[in-house]
């Protein structure tokens, strides 16, 4: 009996907490929407900017998928000290241009966005002076080496020896002549003739259907179709053109001496480093470089580039730029585990979000040694 009294009342109180629920909204938590302004003052250019509404998570969980909302109507001006310039959409996605102004080197300008219901936020930088540089081949080697696959499980590896195959190594130094009473900070990049596609998309519906026992809702698909195609002057990926080395000042993990699980990570991405190997001297960075002549787009097209019109730019770039390419690389690293310490992206807008970046720059034709052209 007395079994059969607990069961009953066990019976009664699961009967009251899985017939009773009531539906409440979220709160909010304190958590607001913000100006985001991300923009480029570059020496010798007219200053742009996008502005757009940061995205919160509880944004997406009201609307599900919340695409990023730009702020074409936002009020942005630039001042450089005597005289304020407004800022006008030029394009889509509120990309705007500072009309009238033209950035200088060792000039500090304040960017400021108003938009209706949001804080006002405001960004100053200054334009890093020109830099003195140079990019130059050093040698140029044809190596011969054969690269073996291996195929199968860990206990069980086939491996298939291939043909020695040829290629070109070039060797190049970057000489970046620093000054000693100031904190640094460049970032090297490469321009060529490239093909680039335009496209349109094509936008399908897969009606709902039944996965086993479980209802898939209806949902759209995207897909491209090229439709023309230029050689166009443009800022090429490093997977086009690609850099290796081993020098310190390219590794800047150990640059910052931090004791962490990528103080062996030699690569940032970017080419973006400091002057703190090399204070007031000339860098005398060496790389190895490698040029695709075949990569590709989302669509698998070829996008090889010109090797007549490649040229090297060393950027001197300030010191917010810097920050926000390397705790973008440090969040990248961490992205695989959550057990790893948090790195917030870096920003210099202050009341909202985004970046602000600067710099000068030294641009000259790269020279391609013919023998690497084939």
């Amino acid at each position: 009996n007395t079994m059969k009294k607990i069961a009953g009342l066990l019976y009664i109180f699961i009967f009251i907490f899985t017939s009773c629920y009531e539906e409440v909204d979220y709160e909010d938590l304190g958590v607001k929407n913000i100006i985001v302004v991300n923009g480029r003052f570059i020496d010798g250019e007219t200053p742009w900017c996008q502005v757009s509404r940061s995205d919160i998570i509880f944004d997406q969980i009201k609307n599900k998928i919340t695409p990023t909302v730009f702020l074409p109507d936002a009020n942005v001006t630039a001042t450089d000290g005597d005289a304020d310039y407004k800022y006008t959409v030029v394009s889509d996605s509120a990309m705007m241009e500072a009309k009238g102004l033209i950035a200088k080197a060792g000039e500090t300008y304040t960017i400021k966005a108003k938009a209706n219901g949001l804080e006002d936020v405001y960004s100053t930088v200054t334009v890093p002076n020109k830099p003195k540089a140079d990019f130059r081949v050093v040698s140029v080697e044809e190596i011969t080496e054969t690269f073996n696959d291996h195929y199968g499980p860990y206990e069980i590896i086939d491996v298939i020896v291939r043909e020695p195959e040829t290629y070109t190594k070039m060797t190049y130094e970057l000489n970046v002549q620093d000054d000693p009473n100031t904190e640094d900070y460049y970032q090297l990049v490469f321009y060529a003739m490239a093909m680039e596609y335009k496209y349109e998309t094509i936008i399908d519906t897969v009606p709902g259907y039944w996965y086993g026992d479980e209802w898939i809702e209806p949902y759209e698909v995207y897909t491209y179709n090229a439709i023309d195609s230029a050689m166009v002057y443009k800022e090429i990926s490093m997977y086009d053109i690609k850099l290796t080395t081993d020098d310190p000042v390219m590794n800047w993990n150990k640059n910052q001496s931090e004791e962490n699980l990528f103080d062996t990570y030699e690569w940032n991405g970017q080419n973006i480093f400091n002057d703190q190997l090399f204070n007031g001297q000339t860098s005398k960075i060496r790389f190895t470089m490698s040029i695709n002549t075949k990569s590709k787009d989302k669509l698998r097209l070829i996008t090889g580039i010109d090797f007549n019109t490649i040229d090297f730019e060393v950027r001197h770039i300030n010191k917010e730029m810097y920050m926000y390419y390397r705790t973008s690389q440090l969040v990248k690293d961490n992205d695989y585990s959550g057990s790893l310490s948090p790195y917030i992206l870096y920003c210099n807008v202050e009341n909202g979000a985004g970046m602000i970046a600067a710099w000068s720059a030294v641009k000259a034709p790269l020279k391609v040694p013919d023998q690497a052209i084939k």
